[in-house]
């Protein structure tokens, strides 16, 4: 299995997802090494082997047994292409602010060194989550014609919020989708989008839900009276994510509640155009802006509200988070996990009064607060890493 991150070492929900997953492979009796970028020290969670690939830089041509059919940075050239050096330099600089100044060379890195690492393996399947895993899944179906499953959480265009997504990333996320043996994704939102924007065939494409751990989101009741209602958002601060939708909400929601604090808790590109704006809004004593977090659950536990407002969210794990940490939820329209609960309240990302009316009515009305957590919770014991792991090992079945 290849992916970018896995705990303690993680950005967000991949990392989480990627957790319990294979944590529940591996109780099913399924081996599972996993290979992922260094991430300086040892990682031995006792139920998967992690394979950390190496940092050091190692030029394509000296990579023995290597035939790249696609560059994995501009796939649409060769190796051999005179002006390649040039074009990697053009798709890095494009990509400077999505992803960080040496995003695509980490993950050249990564190819090169995973593939080096497990082309001598033994292992009956490859199964790679999103973009930055594809070029080195599709060298090593190729090497050792084995079957490959890749398992897509979020596309560029999701991520760009469908403004000006990266192309190279695109014929990346195309050519992974076209070269996989089966296609799993986590919501019929995502597959529509899948078969829509890269033609991908559908009767290959499998709808997998995400899960949650339920057990590892202890309900504690906070022993501190806090005199403000906490309205929580949490995750990357980006524009797939919807925070300045959620700090034009909180503006309108201080008009009725002024006894409310938002928490953002994450961090991102959009970090200093949110402060900026809360001060040009005259709320900024009412925003709390805390970075990442490695642990969450205080956060949760601690909020009267929690809102996800995504633009374009894939699925959502964090609202199964939050209704497993017994607080009530409001959602987008725009995600994938509206597609599976029932017991929240669902609006547009866009439509900040209707937002609005949604978050005062829940902080005004306790009996409905407490009927939504109760019906959450009920309705959270349907979603286990289980089941997922079961969907994927039939799947790892029919393509072998």
């Amino acid at each position: 299995m290849l992916g970018w991150e896995f705990p303690p070492f993680k950005s967000g929900g991949l990392g989480t997802y990627l957790y319990g997953f294979t944590k529940s492979l591996s109780k099913k009796g399924a081996k599972v090494t996993f290979v992922m970028p260094s991430a300086g020290v040892k990682i031995n969670p006792g139920f998967v082997n992690i394979v950390q690939t190496s940092d050091k830089y190692s030029h394509l041509d000296e990579v023995i047994g290597l035939d790249f059919d696609f560059h994995p940075y501009v796939p649409s050239l060769s190796l051999s292409s005179a002006n390649q050096e040039e074009d990697i330099e053009s798709a890095d600089s494009k990509s400077i602010n999505a992803y960080g100044f040496d995003f695509f060379s980490k993950v050249k890195k990564y190819t090169l060194s995973a593939v080096r690492k497990m082309q001598s393996k033994p292992y009956d399947v490859i199964h790679c989550h999103d973009w930055m895993t594809f070029p080195a899944g599709i060298a090593l179906k190729r090497i050792k014609k084995t079957p490959l499953v890749v398992t897509i959480h979020s596309t560029e265009f999701d991520r760009t919020g469908n403004l000006f997504p990266n192309q190279a990333i695109c014929r990346i996320e195309s050519k992974g989708l076209h070269k996989a043996d089966r296609v799993i994704t986590i919501s019929n939102y995502m597959k529509k989008q899948l078969i829509e924007r890269y033609n991908v065939p559908e009767k290959k494409i499998s709808v997998v839900y995400n899960a949650i751990d339920k057990d590892e989101y202890v309900i504690v009741p906070s022993s501190i009276p806090l005199k403000e209602k906490i309205v929580l958002f949490l995750g990357r601060l980006t524009i797939q994510k919807g925070p300045d939708w959620f700090l034009y909400t909180a503006n309108e929601v201080l008009k009725h509640r002024p006894d409310t604090r938002f928490v953002f808790v994450g961090d991102g590109d959009m970090l200093s155009s949110l402060i900026n704006k809360s001060i040009e809004l005259g709320i900024s004593d009412k925003i709390t802006f805390s970075g990442f977090q490695d642990d969450v659950k205080q956060f949760y536990s601690v909020a009267d509200l929690f809102v996800m407002p995504s633009v374009a969210e894939p699925f959502g794990l964090t609202a199964l988070e939050a209704m497993a940490s017994n607080t009530p939820v409001i959602i987008s329209k725009q995600s994938g996990v509206s597609e599976v609960i029932s017991h929240c309240f669902k609006v547009d990302f866009w439509d900040t009064h209707e937002m609005t009316n949604k978050i005062v009515g829940i902080l005004n009305s306790p009996p409905l607060s407490n009927e939504l957590k109760k019906n959450a919770f009920t309705e959270l014991q349907s979603f286990s890493w289980d089941s997922v792991a079961d969907s994927c090992l039939q799947i790892y079945r029919e393509v072998n």
